[in-house]
């Protein structure tokens, strides 16, 4: 069994790991494929033995639950992003949602300089590959996605004091850096003023049934970004177009240009664990939002500072236009 990392020798930001090889990851593992509730899953496999550098450590992470998203935390503490990986979704039929990947400190090591050559056994690879679940039935999926909810725990206490702490040791682990928490929390307080004055009533449409418009964009493709009334003309009283919600930092984008990552086919809800079938979706890459903490800036409903998780924006096409 994989020893927990000492807490005095935590990784952190900017730190250089290697990915454990299938054999000491299959010794993490439960029956279910899973390290404390956290799924190691079929994607991660081609990544085993390579070297990555810490993105950040996982003090937080919202969980889609009802009746809102809420802020949980991992109860070791043993969690960090790396830089890179997403999930492509290739072992679960495809799914286009592009997620981070959790990494437990227990199948990562530090890299010590020593340059180790990949000697994984198609017996050790297969081994890994029998442990891991793609679906809990014939209709549900099992990812770190639909299980994150099993896989954390809600904040003890009050949760406003956490949020704070939570900053300062962003702050302690370079996550983080002065300026950026302070932009963040400029947004959040927006965010605050902005409710009070009005709530999300300046994103509420009027359409009964909200239209639709096919663009046929491919990757690489360049866009802008319409003007926030624009896409309030394609929405219902839900802040909807067809079932798609548009949320506060998605209209910080607006009017600024970016380029067509790809296209959103499928996604599995991670509420549901279901699959959901989309049209006319894309992701973009490259957002001239302003003001920017980086590409991927999510701000969770009242929360204070910004998400690990980076979840990508989903963009109709309707709300959007080619750039000859």
């Amino acid at each position: 069994m994989i020893e927990p990392m000492p807490r005095t020798n935590r990784l952190l930001s900017g730190d250089q790991v290697r990915i454990r090889s299938p054999e000491e990851i299959l010794l993490t593992l439960d029956a279910e494929g899973t390290l404390r509730g956290l799924p190691f899953m079929p994607e991660m496999l081609d990544w085993c033995g390579r070297t990555f550098q810490v993105e950040r450590r996982v003090e937080k992470a919202c969980v889609d639950a009802q009746p809102l998203y809420s802020n949980r935390h991992f109860p070791d503490d043993d969690v960090v992003i790396l830089a890179g990986p997403r999930c492509d979704g290739r072992d679960h039929d495809g799914c286009n949602r592009s997620c981070k990947i959790f990494w437990k400190e227990a199948w990562l090591e530090p890299v010590d300089g020593a340059v180790r050559v990949r000697s994984d056994s198609a017996d050790s690879i297969a081994a890994l590959q029998q442990r891991l679940k793609v679906k809990s039935d014939d209709s549900h999926y099992f990812c770190q996605s639909t299980q994150l909810r099993f896989a954390t725990e809600a904040f003890p206490g009050f949760k406003k004091p956490w949020m704070v702490r939570i900053a300062f040791r962003e702050l302690q682990n370079g996550d983080r850096s002065a300026a950026e928490l302070l932009k963040l929390f400029l947004l959040f307080m927006m965010q605050r003023l902005r409710r009070i004055l009005g709530g999300n009533n300046f994103l509420r449409g009027r359409n009964k049934r909200t239209p639709t418009e096919s663009l046929g964009l491919i990757p690489g493709e360049k866009v802008r970004i319409k003007s926030r009334m624009e896409i309030v003309e394609t929405l219902d009283a839900r802040r909807r177009n067809r079932g798609m919600t548009v949320c506060y930092e998605m209209t910080r984008c607006c009017g600024s240009e970016a380029e067509v990552g790809i296209r959103v086919h499928r996604i599995i809800d991670e509420r549901t664990g279901e699959m959901r079938n989309l049209q006319n979706t894309v992701t973009l890459e490259n957002k001239g939002c302003t003001p920017s903490i980086d590409h991927n800036d999510c701000l969770c409903y009242d929360q204070l500072g910004d998400c690990p998780r980076g979840e990508k924006f989903f963009w109709r096409e309707i709300w959007l236009e080619r750039i000859d």
